[in-house]
């Protein structure tokens, strides 16, 4: 309300301007018929100056609010691998069937382009995970997810990832993983329903953090080579990887 009244005022100071100048003019000029020619002549070109304003320079305004949109998303994204992502990816890597075969899709180097991306990320989208429940993964996903439910909950109060559905959707499977474990005590003896059951959602996280982690890297890439050179170097999906240049 105060700001639909602020506009009104400055509608109605720019229009007693206008016409504060208006007579100001015929009192020093004495020239009614120049002023009314200069009015239709800037009257002409109105629809042109409206043009650029409200058209191409909204769309630059809009251009700048998306792109600084998107970088504070992918700033928020690479925290949460850096926080949560790239962790579970390696505690769940273990227990994946298809490991060696996933890894040298993904084992991503410095010669990788825009269309290397787009293949695997293709590839892996409709890729068939299976993983093995054993006791010891459960227990260390309930040991490790519960202590950063805290962070998912504030990633889904960000508003700059509201628009990613794949990211929101993979974070509420992630969640809801965290929620399943939590509610079972006795993690040691789950019948093996239940066991396939959680299986399921282990396999749909597994998936949807991969697909979500290649366009991660494939950001890094385009945008800072050099943390894309130290990404590759911890890449999850490649054993033994170190971070020291040799």
């Amino acid at each position: 309300m105060k700001k639909i009244k602020f506009n009104h005022v400055i509608i109605f100071i720019l229009f007693f301007a206008s016409i504060t100048f208006f007579i100001l003019q015929q009192v020093i000029f004495h020239d009614i018929h120049e002023s009314g020619f200069l009015l239709f002549q800037d009257m002409i070109f109105m629809p042109i100056h409206i043009l650029l304003v409200t058209f191409i320079l909204d769309k630059i305004l809009r251009d700048r609010e998306k792109k600084e949109r998107l970088e504070h998303q992918n700033i928020v994204i690479s925290s949460f691998f850096s926080e949560i992502g790239t962790d579970t990816i390696k505690m769940l890597n273990s227990n994946i069937i298809e490991l060696k075969e996933i890894s040298s899709l993904l084992n991503m180097n410095q010669a990788w382009e825009d269309s290397n991306f787009k293949s695997v990320a293709k590839t892996m989208a409709t890729y068939s995970y299976h993983v093995n429940i054993t006791q010891d993964l459960l227990v260390e996903l309930k040991r490790q997810l519960p202590q950063k439910k805290g962070y998912l909950l504030s990633l889904f109060s960000n508003p700059n990832l509201l628009e990613i559905d794949t990211f929101t959707n993979m974070l509420w499977a992630l969640y809801h993983l965290t929620d399943e474990l939590e509610n079972r005590e006795d993690i040691a003896n789950l019948p093996d329903t239940d066991l396939e059951h959680l299986a399921i959602d282990i396999v749909r996280i597994y998936g949807m953090l991969i697909c979500e982690w290649i366009k991660y890297m494939k950001h890094l890439k385009r945008k800072y080579p050099y943390l894309w050179s130290l990404a590759v170097r911890k890449n999850p999906f490649v054993k033994n990887k170190s971070v020291i240049i040799v």
